[in-house]
């Protein structure tokens, strides 16, 4: 990079918008840097990545996972399953939301209730959907009946999308995409869309003693290599970065820490099967057999990241890359494949994109490249976040890069994705031996029993294509050495922010 360019970042790292007059924060104050603005704030709606960092600070769930993917309780301190069809809860407490309301079971009842109304169109519904009713015997204790045992029942619950929001506020606001009905460690005292947001720490807060900074302040600041600067100058106290060559720089800077753990969320290429040529199996497939998954690690993320199967690699049930079919390019092959569907000499195609992180465009660019060498002329549509957002929501797509939020448990990822009935099966697939094989792994509750399900499914899923799975890129924050306390989650969760301080 040169320094005209380093010099440019600087000045957009110095020249931060400054926070309205009178509102300086007291006490210590924490600024992050991001690279996207949120998608709406409601966590039982949402499905931006941009919207959970959000809600991480502002909601609790039931259970969560801690820093070593473990799950611990959250607003629930205890649960016991006294049979595979009921999970009893049982409440913290004297748990408070913003308002000052006390939780309850009943805003547990509602909340659950909520996600799991058609009418709601909750992405969290397929995580719970087993639930057939929410008892509550009293008002710190929670049953749930389940039409079949669910393996991943907890790990669903541990889903920002399972938040529980305050019943009281919904009925009243109608949705949470722009207020806040938390009982989390901060509460929202100011937002300013593609700007800032200003979270303040929460006096009745649950956990004692915590949070133990007092303001976060949340910077959009879009390119990330200004990010970096920002941190580079103390514009910044914090950064999520996730471009590879920032990355590298950032690794080079001796006053700044660089956090980093293996991410469980999963980049592929995804099809509309609906539509042709890709309503045809052999030409997704084909295009599997062409793509270098390495190549595109070495390139795109510069080596932070891990070649992976469906199944993210760094949880223990994934199967080892090299024993997945695909996952050493073979162009010949894709070539006969192209030939038999009837495409000898390749065809045309668009690939939607972002220029965003999550949008892929590097990415993107490298699979354009590598496509080339079966005949397929690949053209980017480029576009905004925003307009990705709703493309991806609408299907209206031909291919697609995508950055989908992975689990440690296999059911959790896969079947909402790939079921028939998946809430954010976008890829508008459906395949009935792929929907036994997702029906089975999710009622065995037994590891054993779960292993040979998924080895086939992971199998099964790559020779029908509905994407390409291609790799997980590790979680990185970078953060000024003053900033301590904080532990990274390789699923990208901010909460644990609650535990850092400053210490200049």
């Amino acid at each position: 990079m040169n320094a005209r360019r380093w010099l440019w970042l600087v000045v957009v790292a110095l020249a931060l918008p400054a926070l309205p007059a009178g509102a300086a924060p007291v006490g210590t104050t924490l600024t992050i840097g991001v690279d996207q603005e949120v998608v709406g704030l409601d966590p039982n709606l949402v499905t931006a990545f941009s919207s959970f960092r959000r809600i991480d600070f502002l909601y609790n769930k039931l259970v969560r996972y801690n820093d070593r993917l473990e799950i611990e309780g959250d607003l629930a301190e205890s649960w016991e399953f006294p049979d595979p069809r009921t999970a009893i809860f049982r409440l913290r407490r004297g748990v408070r939301f913003h308002s000052g309301a006390e939780m309850t079971s009943e805003d547990v009842k509602f909340t659950l209730e909520r996600v799991l109304d058609p009418a709601t169109r909750s992405p969290g519904r397929s995580f719970i959907d087993v639930i057939t009713a929410v008892e509550t015997p009293d008002r710190y204790t929670v049953r749930l009946r389940l039409q079949f045992p669910l393996a991943s029942l907890l790990s669903g619950l541990a889903s920002a999308n399972l938040s529980i929001v305050e019943r009281a506020a919904v009925q009243r606001f109608g949705n949470l995409q722009r207020n806040v009905a938390g009982t989390g460690p901060y509460m929202l005292a100011e937002w300013v869309p593609d700007n800032f947001m200003r979270l303040t720490r929460n006096p009745n807060y649950f956990r004692r003693g915590l949070p133990r900074i007092d303001t976060v302040i949340i910077r959009v600041i879009p390119d990330q290599a200004s990010l970096l600067a920002g941190v580079r100058t103390r514009a910044l106290d914090m950064a999520t970065i996730n471009q590879g060559a920032v990355i590298v720089q950032a690794r080079r800077e001796p006053n700044l820490v660089v956090l980093q753990k293996p991410g469980i969320n999963l980049r592929i290429f995804s099809f509309n099967t609906t539509r042709r040529p890709y309503d045809d199996p052999r030409v997704r497939y084909a295009f599997a057999w062409a793509i270098d998954r390495q190549a595109i690690v070495n390139t795109a993320e510069f080596g932070f990241a891990a070649v992976s199967g469906p199944i993210p690699a760094s949880t223990p049930w994934a199967t080892p890359v090299n024993r997945l079919p695909s996952y050493t390019p073979d162009v010949a092959r894709a070539r006969r494949l192209l030939a038999e569907a009837g495409y000898p000499s390749g065809f045309a195609t668009r690939i939607v994109t972002s220029p965003t992180y999550e949008g892929g465009i590097a990415v993107a660019q490298v699979i354009q490249e590598q496509l080339r060498a079966i005949g397929v002329t690949a053209t980017l549509d480029t576009i905004e976040w925003g307009t990705y957002i709703n493309r991806w929501v609408a299907r209206d797509f031909d291919t697609m890069i995508e950055l989908r939020g992975g689990d440690p448990d296999p059911d959790r990822f896969l079947y909402r994705t790939f079921h028939s009935t998946g809430a954010v099966n976008n890829f508008l697939f459906k395949d009935a031996p792929i929907d036994r094989l997702l029906e089975r792994g999710r009622v065995n509750l037994e590891a054993a029993a779960r292993r040979p399900i998924y080895a086939e499914l992971e199998r099964a899923l790559i020779e029908a294509a509905p994407a390409i799975f291609l790799y997980t890129p590790m979680e990185t924050q970078v953060l000024q050495g003053y900033v301590r306390g904080f532990k990274i989650i390789g699923n990208g969760a901010l909460y644990f922010l609650e535990e850092a301080t400053i210490e200049r």
